[in-house]
């Protein structure tokens, strides 16, 4: 029998599947290994340019007192994210100054050097409002458009009884001169034994926003701008003097608005407090929390002017481009939306979105917005603020003689006084007392003068009206009989001495006295000893050869004595507007 060789052999892997296994596993760890690899040094690149190779930086911001609070929060909140600005680390420091110290600083000095009695020289500036910017136009201080952050609108404090008597009567911006001047004004409001209106106008932006409101809507310009010549219009004047010299008359005026929110709080007589009210932002009012307990905000008609508190990056020398990138990454920090509640919380307005509101911040729709008065309008708003016509008590004595019908320029002599003198008239305030003699010769039976209205307060009745109809009325009549009427204006108003304001008979005239039943001498004796300090000013038109005996006698009275050589163009209006004020 045969034997069968076996044929079965043991069989191994396949070399080929093995390999290709391997080739996968070995290319998907080298695929992660990349990635990891690119990870890693994508990690080590952001963290070497992260690394503040250039140091570190200091960002600092002058804010306005009242919204430093909040921006100092979201600051340290958005240092702590670590910045990074062209390889510096950037932390933010925020100083309160005040935007009045500020824009003067700036104002003084743009290229430096900075005050340091305000802080650190500041990259970024927040001031209350963008009026403050307007007011450094021209001088290359500030880098770009400044972003408002948070915005406050205007109002008057006051205690609750007057705050809902100014609601109820409707009271505008425009009431507010008229409520501060004349005698117990507060009682056509339904306030007896309050007097006139106490309105505290303290040096900062609310109180020059509440004046923006009033000159708008005294010159019926709606939500504004005001110009110039607006500005400065007699209506105008009139309300922003009118306003300042009640504040300036506060005994013990409060030096700024916390203040006198404080004095206002702290009142148990409200009617008889030397203070009524004060304008504040609603935000300044909410902020003062208990420290205002019994105030109440008045929003009065008309458009009203808001704080929008901008975020103004500085193009001063001590401003790098570093800095003012960071200025400028911090400023889109506090603008997104996530920060807005933070400026909501601390009484501020952004976009839509509004504080709780209180007892006394209802926070009603703002309505129309002020638009405030830009460059010479401001600037003429400031300058009537600060010099306004005092009240005085003077009596006009005008000259009508023959002389005065000359042609002068496009009308004569007199009819251009009367022009000038009635727009200064317009101006001055209705505490004012005012009459007005005119005088040439047998005028009133054998009286070289006749009284066309007893001096008395402007805001008696229809006064001032009755002062421009006379005026209106004049014609020019024969001779010149200075000294005499002279005499005889200056013994009335001695007479009628008014107490606590400057008293004078102010002598218009473009002749020589001609009456001879007068001389010199008898003048000089009825202008000494007087009983009362009465100044005679004189305004002298053209060539006058009386004009050594008329500054004489102006000296003799402490008054002065302006020579125009014509009626013709300003000088008669600056005249008048010195010896009227």
């Amino acid at each position: 029998m045969g034997q069968h060789r076996s044929d079965r052999r043991t069989r191994g892997v396949s070399k080929g599947p093995v390999i290709a296994l391997v080739s996968v596993i070995v290319l998907v760890f080298g695929v992660v290994g990349w990635f990891q690899l690119r990870d890693r040094a994508s990690s080590q690149g952001t963290a070497a340019a992260g690394a503040c190779v250039e140091g570190d930086i200091r960002l600092d911001v002058a804010a306005d007192p009242d919204i430093a609070g909040p921006v100092r929060d979201l600051a340290a909140r958005y240092t702590d994210t670590l910045p990074v600005v062209r390889d510096h680390c950037v932390s933010v420091q925020v100083h309160d100054a005040t935007t009045t110290a500020v824009t003067e600083a700036l104002a003084a000095a743009p290229d430096g050097p900075w005050n340091d009695e305000i802080g650190p020289a500041p990259a970024l500036w927040i001031p209350a409002s963008a009026t403050a910017i307007d007011r450094l136009a021209g001088s290359g201080v500030v880098d770009g458009t400044p972003k408002p952050l948070a915005s406050s609108p205007v109002v008057v404090a006051a205690p609750e009884e007057l705050a809902l008597a100014l609601t109820a009567a409707g009271t505008g911006w425009q009431n507010l001169p008229g409520l501060q001047t004349g005698n117990d004004s507060l009682d056509r409001i339904g306030l007896r034994g309050w007097g006139s209106l106490k309105l505290a106008l303290p040096a900062g932006p609310a109180s020059a926003a509440a004046l923006d409101a009033v000159a708008a809507a005294t010159a019926n310009v709606g939500a504004g701008p005001l110009d110039e010549s607006q500005a400065g219009s007699p209506q105008v004047s009139t309300a922003i003097g009118a306003l300042a010299n009640g504040s300036t008359a506060i005994h013990d005026a409060p030096a700024s608005t916390t203040d006198a929110v404080s004095l206002l709080a702290g009142q148990s007589a409200p009617a008889s407090a030397a203070v009524h009210a004060v304008p504040v932002t609603e935000q300044q009012l909410y902020a003062a929390g208990d420290d205002a307990r019994g105030l109440v905000a008045v929003a009065p008609a008309g458009a009203t002017p808001v704080l929008d508190h901008p975020a103004a990056i500085l193009a001063a020398p001590w401003v790098d481009e570093t800095l003012g990138r960071a200025a400028a990454q911090f400023v889109d920090f506090l603008r997104r939306p996530e920060q807005a509640q933070h400026f909501v919380d601390a009484g501020f307005r952004v976009g839509d979105r509004t504080p709780a509101a209180t007892d006394r911040t209802p926070m009603p729709p703002l309505g129309q917005v002020l638009a405030p008065p830009t460059g010479p309008a401001a600037a003429r708003l400031a300058q009537t603020f600060a010099n306004p016509t005092v009240p005085q008590a003077t009596t006009i004595l005008l000259d009508v003689s023959g002389s005065m019908g000359y042609t002068d320029g496009d009308g004569t002599r007199l009819s251009n006084t009367v022009d000038a003198l009635s727009a200064r008239i317009a101006a001055l305030p209705a505490s004012s007392d005012v009459g007005l003699w005119v005088y040439s010769r047998g005028l009133d039976g054998s009286k070289p003068y006749l009284v066309k209205v007893p001096t008395g307060p402007l805001s008696d009745g229809d006064r001032k009206q009755r002062i421009e109809t006379a005026l209106r009325s004049l014609r020019p009549a024969t001779a010149t009989s200075t000294y005499a009427s002279v005499i005889a204006a200056h013994a009335s108003a001695v007479d009628g001495f008014v107490d606590g304001r400057p008293n004078s008979v102010l002598l218009v005239t473009d002749g020589p006295n001609d009456d001879t039943s007068t001389g010199t001498q008898k003048l000089t004796q009825a202008l000494t000893g007087a009983a009362h300090p009465v100044r005679i000013d004189v305004i002298s038109i053209g060539e006058n050869t009386d004009q050594d005996t008329l500054r004489s006698m102006a000296d003799r009275t402490g008054g002065t004595l302006i020579a125009v050589p014509s009626t013709q163009g300003p000088a008669l209006g600056d005249a008048f507007a010195k010896t009227l004020s």
